[in-house]
């Protein structure tokens, strides 16, 4: 597998908010391995986020948000690669809305 270290921005729009959508994000990254990143609400009431990991795991991640937990309906799942960040570690999610 290719190890080379990636970074996504990322944006889920549908029912995402009060549905533990940030958490479901969160047990995904860490059941997964291996990928750092945050993820948050916004005001507009997508869930924003960003992840690091190796094409592989992000590929993982990106199906997950597709599909979200139970409760919620993702309609789409934007995203974009951006610079990766050498000193993160861990998976966070942010308190309030961006």
């Amino acid at each position: 597998m290719d190890s080379t270290l990636r970074r996504i921005a990322f944006e889920v729009h549908g029912r995402v908010q009060g549905v533990g959508f940030r958490r479901f994000v969160e047990r995904k990254a860490l059941s997964i391995g291996d990928i750092s990143g945050l993820v948050l609400n916004t005001k507009n009431g997508t869930v924003k986020g960003e992840a690091q990991g190796s094409d592989h795991n992000l590929q993982r991640l990106i199906e997950a948000l597709k599909s979200g937990p139970f409760l919620s309906r993702v309609d789409k799942v934007d995203y974009k690669f951006i610079d990766v960040l050498s000193t993160e570690t861990g998976y966070l999610i942010r308190p309030g809305r961006w």
